[in-house]
């Protein structure tokens, strides 16, 4: 095959690529912050107040608000706002939270839904035992309840969740750039899942909780510890 063949089939092939993405219904945008884009979401229990404003999402909610499927309990909670994006197959999702940490159990998180019986969160949160830390909540019929590493001091994180067939990694970062695992499970096959941005106020009366920014990438890892 001759030089300008290849850089023939080449061209074809970028400008074919593009004109699929362009073309999907839904496009998921590498990289970009979907926070620009408020139309490409869809929520799940919709919160009294938010507001979109350059890129960024600003979320009140109010007291009983909350995802916990309670093992103690077993009483099942899913009222808190979701704002989500279907997706098919592999990704990595990101986000810069900003909780509002005025009460206990506040908290912002990565959310992935597959149904009621069936989620993850991955959260900066107002901990009962530890104040700010990260938690995350696996949720097959019942929830655990596993607090990570503290961050007193720390206004906003980034947090990571990817999915590589049935196994979910959690990663955080200080600065985006070293990110590091907190979590990995398994979770029930799904061809699609909800992705998205969860706020809550378990047991204060309001708060007030600011995404920074989303991403939601197509594309398979190597390594679900190293996230890469």
């Amino acid at each position: 095959m001759n030089v300008c063949f290849r850089l023939s089939m080449t061209i074809l092939t970028v400008l074919f690529g593009c004109q699929q993405s362009m073309t999907d219904s839904t496009p998921v945008l590498e990289g970009s912050n979907l926070l620009e884009d408020a139309q490409s979401f869809q929520w799940s229990n919709p919160p009294t107040e938010f507001e979109f404003q350059d890129g960024s999402l600003e979320i009140t909610v109010v007291s009983g608000t909350d995802f916990f499927n309670n093992p103690e309990t077993l009483e099942v909670t899913g009222t808190a706002p979701l704002l989500y994006r279907e997706i098919e197959g592999d990704f990595v999702a990101t986000a810069l939270v900003q909780p509002d940490f005025g009460d206990m159990w506040n908290a912002s998180s990565v959310m992935v839904f597959i149904d009621s019986l069936n989620w993850i969160k991955f959260a900066f949160e107002n901990s009962d035992a530890t104040g700010r830390t990260l938690v995350s909540v696996v949720t097959r019929e019942t929830s655990d309840d596993a607090n990570g590493p503290l961050m007193t001091g720390e206004d906003t994180i980034w947090l990571r969740v990817i999915k590589k067939s049935h196994l979910y990694a959690l990663h955080w970062s200080l600065d985006r750039s070293n990110f590091k695992m907190a979590r990995l499970c398994s979770m029930p096959e799904s061809r699609q899942v909800r992705v998205g941005l969860e706020a809550q106020c378990p047991v204060g009366t309001i708060a007030t909780h600011k995404f920074l920014y989303f991403s939601l990438e197509s594309k398979t890892v190597d390594d679900l510890r190293l996230g890469i």
